[in-house]
């Protein structure tokens, strides 16, 4: 009676061997599945545009900003006192070109007459020019000055959610390294399919998704894009050819990276999360696919 017991098990331990070694075969070549799949999002780096001390920390790890919000403020004395000596400058500038041209309004005249030489004419003249280029030069510095303190305030250029903020009041600030990073919303998700089931993939082709954060919930989604080219697949010139050694009898399956946009994101999924895919296909094989991600599902709870 045990015996039959043990033979009634092992014959069933071998059929779902049998079963599932044939769904994975047929699943490679119709409906591609992957467990090696992230999602992805687009971080900002905020790098500010001058140097200096932070003076304030304006805004909190986690919060949401918006384009033009000020994120951090920097000491600004430094470039106070630029924008003051760069108005004196101007104003002396000023000052010397309004002079240069009421000579040359005095002279001109005279000039006219005869009773100055034209030497000295074109000499007021031409001083007239350089203090006139002078003043367009002290404007500009004036210009730039003025923006460098308006850059004392460090602005998000996008709308995103404040992240791995390091930074603290009375740290150095320098335009060479990012101060703040905003994650995006916008995110997406990269599978690697093995390249045999390239042909069952094509894009807004259906796919289930199943996050290891989410157990007992099966996600959709589409394929927006799928790689044309892989790194070993690119010759690159100058260089001799690059010959790999495979010690294996059956060499592991080459991966091909496919891009999926889920139909709705949920706010406990991260960039760096990992997933699960499966395309759907059609007809029969949607049941099947549909029916083998929510095993899946299932098994997250374990695992």
């Amino acid at each position: 009676m045990k015996d039959s017991v043990y033979a009634h098990i092992t014959r069933i331990t071998l059929f779902l061997a049998l079963a599932l070694s044939v769904f994975f075969v047929v699943s490679d070549n119709m409906l591609p599945f992957t467990t090696q799949a992230t999602v992805k999002t687009i971080s900002i780096d905020v790098m500010p545009e001058v140097n200096g001390y932070i003076k304030s920390i304006e805004i909190q790890e986690g919060e949401f900003v918006k384009r033009g919000d000020v994120l951090v403020c920097i000491d600004p004395e430094q470039y106070e006192i630029a924008k003051e000596k760069a108005e004196a400058v101007l104003f002396q500038r000023q000052s010397e070109y309004d002079e240069a041209v009421q000579h040359v309004n005095r002279i001109k005249p005279l000039a006219a007459r005869a009773f100055v030489s034209e030497e000295e004419l074109d000499n007021a003249m031409s001083k007239e020019a350089i203090t006139r280029a002078a003043v367009l030069s002290a404007r500009s510095d004036v210009k730039m000055a003025s923006l460098n303190l308006e850059r004392t305030k460090v602005r998000a250029n996008d709308s995103g959610i404040v992240t791995n903020l390091t930074f603290s009041k009375g740290m150095y600030a320098s335009t060479t390294a990012p101060i703040v990073h905003l994650v995006k919303g916008v995110q997406w998700i990269e599978g690697d399919f093995a390249e045999k089931g390239l042909s069952a993939l094509a894009v807004n082709e259906q796919v289930n998704i199943v996050y290891d954060a989410i157990p007992n919930k099966v996600f959709r989604g589409r394929i927006i894009s799928i790689d044309h080219a892989i790194s070993s697949g690119i010759s690159q010139r100058s260089r001799l050819g690059e010959i790999g050694n495979e010690t294996r009898w059956i060499r592991p399956q080459q991966k091909i990276r496919v891009r999926i946009v889920p139909d709705t994101f949920d706010i406990h999924i991260i960039a760096g999360s990992r997933a699960s895919l499966m395309v759907r296909g059609s007809g029969g094989a949607t049941v099947v696919s549909d029916a083998w991600m929510r095993l899946l599902s299932l098994f997250r709870f374990v695992y």
